[in-house]
């Protein structure tokens, strides 16, 4: 028995056995005409997603498909789905009773400790240690609060106390985090897996390269593109980038894209993919519930910060194509682009489908089941998308393995979150940030930042969000900031603390697959994603960049941003109408942002020194043309751009 392992076959009907089951009480109210109890829904979708992660990654690392499980992992699967499945049987008495005056049985504790011990397990397998210590910390915080030192410490909780609050309650380990992970994520990450079971994705990449592989810089420009929309349905900035950096970085790199720079361009692409409407990430679906709007809501928030962003980026390839000569590349594989566009376009309607049914609010569940059952419909309009059971079965394993990404990091932020709340470090830490910056609005926001991205470094955006939303959101809305604004400025610093050294995990991701230096592939990440920094300020400042005002106030700060942004890539990219000297690059990177700035004065200024930069450059360009020698007889003169 020590030497035990299921094997390939046994692991893959294990997994769908858990994946199914998973997915029928997801649409119990569709399919059984009922819903579960609200405990008892969200036990079975943790006990789901814990035992996944046990078949899906070892103690150091993913597994390979295919590969045995040894008798321990299944044991501590096994645990994970006794345990959680114990406190769903428990639904009903944890509905009806009152948090910390009815009783907390010994097998309450017993059970409680078992799913906590497999929770931090399960998180540091799928989500890194980092998330893992600083649960740990927390809990020995909140335990042993009596016997800390000076002004850590606090009244503290008795074992039997701390699992009434974790597990039979819905303040921490059932909290807001896994909620919206069962309620709001789950639908929308099988949308992603029917899609790219069905050759989505390959679409998205065909689509890219039919819009952009004849333009300057054509390989890096469909990074962008194809990360872009891939990332609407993926929601994972890692996951982006391996699913479409294995086609687009080689192109690149063929192209002459340094592979330092070919990483960190689609390393940028794929961290926007979780600002990107429709779907964005499972961040998203965890603010609209805590912000109480609607997720429509969001998404058209979002709109304008996500497409300034792409903006940007595609900008900033542009101009590096140009400085370094890269013309239009015909070895791109337009023509073979051209021919699978043909074979999949049929793909896109559902994901119209589902923006028609998030706008008109029809329920998260109503809107990923009607969706989900039109991708498989449209499927069989083409043999080489058509989904027969076999990939059908295969893209519920895929939901099931991606909802572990989001929901063991989600339950395990519950613990940190309850914890936050029950022992008012919450409380104290937001008082802290307000006096330090002196109720200063530009320096609180500063410190937001510089937290958020803290708490993002190695840890999943959803959990990275969900620290900051309780630590730092509302010292923003404390001084006045919409909680909608508030919360989207925490949101996007989450995202992007994955192309934030030290720690840039998509950053990381896309070096690898580039064989590129993952330091300085960091850094060139995090300066091509600058304007991304910026635009969040601008939106707290002035909600035009929310869509939210009048229709004439809203049309001039989405412009003036839109030239901001642009004036940035043009100083990243070191080219506007002809390569930029330094001292000209140092110009736009001061004074771009000026145009960011909604407000009136901001946008004179940096307007002036806008229309003064390009003005010189177009007069040296036509001074360079008017000097320039003739080509010698035979020889082709190189355009000029």
């Amino acid at each position: 028995m020590i030497g035990f392992a299921l094997g390939a076959t046994g692991v893959r009907w294990s997994l769908g056995a858990i994946a199914v089951t998973l997915t029928v009480v997801e649409f119990s109210q569709l399919m059984l005409g009922r819903s579960l109890d609200h405990l008892t829904f969200l036990g079975i979708h943790v006990a789901a997603a814990t035992a996944v992660t046990f078949f899906i990654c070892s103690v150091r690392e993913r597994r390979k498909p295919g590969e045995p499980v040894p008798l321990h992992d299944l044991l501590l699967a096994l645990a994970a789905l006794v345990a959680a499945g114990y406190f769903a049987l428990q639904g009903p008495r944890v509905t009806e009773r009152v948090v910390g005056v009815d009783p907390v049985f010994t097998l309450d504790i017993v059970f409680g400790v078992l799913l906590i011990l497999v929770l931090l397990e399960a998180c540091r397998r799928i989500a890194g240690i980092v998330l893992t210590v600083i649960a740990a910390l927390f809990i020995g915080y909140i335990l042993l609060g009596p016997h800390l030192p000076g002004g850590l410490a606090h009244r503290g909780l008795s074992l039997m106390r701390f699992i009434d609050l974790q597990v039979l309650s819905t303040q921490g380990i059932f909290g807001t985090p896994i909620s919206a992970s069962a309620h709001m994520v789950f639908y929308f990450v099988l949308v992603g897996a029917f899609l790219e079971r069905s050759g989505a994705g390959k679409l998205f990449v065909d689509l890219a390269y039919c819009l952009t592989g004849r333009a300057w810089g054509g390989a890096g420009k469909a990074s962008v593109v194809s990360s872009s929309l891939f990332g609407t349905v993926s929601g994972s900035a890692v996951a982006n980038v391996l699913m479409t950096g294995v086609v687009t970085i080689p192109l690149m790199k063929r192209s002459g894209f340094k592979p330092q720079l070919a990483a960190a361009i689609e390393a940028t692409a794929s961290t926007g993919g979780q600002l990107a409407p429709p779907i964005m990430g499972a961040a998203a679906f965890i603010l609209a519930d805590i912000v109480g709007v609607g997720y429509a809501s969001v998404v058209v928030a979002a709109i304008i910060p996500a497409l300034l962003y792409y903006v940007s980026l595609f900008a900033v390839v542009d101009c590096q194509a140009r400085r370094q000569g890269f013309g239009p590349d015909p070895s791109l594989p337009v023509a073979e682009s051209l021919a699978g566009l043909r074979e999949r376009w049929h793909l896109i309607p559902p994901l119209f489908l589902m923006i028609y049914l998030l706008m008109s609010h029809y329920s998260l569940m109503m809107t990923g089941g009607i969706t989900t059952l039109a991708i498989v419909l449209v499927s069989w309009l083409r043999k080489a998308t058509r989904m027969t059971p076999k990939p059908i079965f295969e893209a519920i394993v895929a939901a099931a393995r991606t909802t572990a990404d989001v929901a063991v990091p989600s339950a395990v932020a519950g613990i940190i979150v309850g914890t936050l709340v029950e022992t008012g470090m919450a409380l104290n830490l937001q008082r802290w940030l307000l006096d330090a910056a002196g109720n200063s609005l530009m320096i609180t926001l500063v410190g937001a930042m510089l937290l958020t991205i803290i708490f993002g470094m190695g840890m999943p955006t959803a959990a990275a969000y969900l620290v900051s939303a309780i630590l730092v959101a509302p010292a923003l809305q404390e001084l006045g900031v919409p909680a909608l604004a508030a919360h989207l400025f925490v949101f996007y610093f989450a995202i992007l603390s994955m192309v934030t050294p030290p720690v840039a995990l998509a950053a990381y991701a896309a070096a690898g697959i580039s064989r590129s230096n993952l330091w300085t592939t960091g850094w060139i990440a995090f300066v091509i994603a600058i304007p991304g920094f910026l635009i969040p300020y601008a939106f707290v400042f002035d909600q035009g960049l929310l869509l939210q005002g009048d229709a004439l106030h809203i049309a001039r700060v989405i412009a003036t941003a839109t030239i901001g942004v642009l004036g940035l890539s043009a100083a990243t990219g070191g080219y506007a109408f002809g390569p930029l000297n330094w001292p000209l690059r140092l110009a736009l990177f001061g004074f771009s942002p000026l145009l960011i700035d909604p407000r009136h004065f901001t946008d004179m200024i940096g307007l002036g020194v806008l229309i003064t930069v390009v003005a010189y450059q177009i007069w040296t360009f036509k001074l360079r043309n008017r000097i320039k020698p003739s080509a010698a007889p035979g020889q082709r003169r190189r355009e000029t751009v």
